[in-house]
């Protein structure tokens, strides 16, 4: 396990790093990244409406990403306001949860130990704050868009409050990353015939 932090101009980076065996029989690795975080939302003091600086986890693993899943816990006095997505070091970007401000108005506090996962029984659409447990993202797409990818690097989640009176803050925001064990992930480059053959110099 390790704990660092460190701040950027326009972010804050927190790595909490702890992995975990998850399957011997399907040859699985998953690994845990995240911490608190304390950052005002929106950034600005003196607003009430506009972006949080960026939280952001960096990845010092090189990993191949078969599955991630994204944990979110912040205090905020009207939720309907938030606009949150997730951007990954290759620059992928996944809408976690936003809403339209013309059909889909609500009152409520707080994302409690939420968590963003494809595999979830129901769309965060059909949760109401604080969203605590597991909910699919808003996304179409979902977080299949970042499997294959490496996850090495700097993961960021965007914050965005789009009206204004209500404030909050970022409490925790933690990512949860499946890889193939390295044995594993050799048979299955083998599989798709990315290995070059080794050959042997005879002189």
């Amino acid at each position: 396990m390790r704990l660092t932090s460190k701040g950027a101009p326009g972010a804050v980076s927190v790595l909490l790093v702890l992995a975990v065996s998850a399957s011997a029989v399907r040859g699985e690795l998953v690994w845990f990244y995240g911490g608190p975080f304390d950052q005002a939302i929106p950034a600005d003091p003196e607003a009430t409406r506009g972006w949080m600086e960026d939280a952001i986890i960096e990845v010092p693993d090189h990993l191949v990403i078969t599955d991630l899943n994204v944990s979110v816990s912040l205090t905020h006095t009207n939720t309907f306001d938030l606009e949150l997505r997730l951007i990954s070091p290759s620059g992928t970007s996944v809408l976690l949860n936003a809403y339209d401000p013309f059909t889909e108005y609500f009152e409520g506090a707080n994302y409690r130990q939420t968590v963003f996962d494809d595999e979830a029984a129901a769309s965060i659409t059909a949760a109401a704050p604080p969203f605590t447990g597991s909910w699919q993202p808003r996304s179409a797409a979902g977080l299949t868009a970042f499997d294959g990818e490496d996850a090495f690097g700097s993961w960021r989640l965007r914050i965005y409050d789009n009206s204004y009176l209500d404030t909050g803050q970022l409490d925790a925001f933690g990512l949860t990353i499946t890889t193939p064990e390295p044995a594993t992930l050799v048979l299955l480059v083998a599989g798709l015939g990315l290995l070059r053959p080794l050959r042997r110099r005879i002189h």
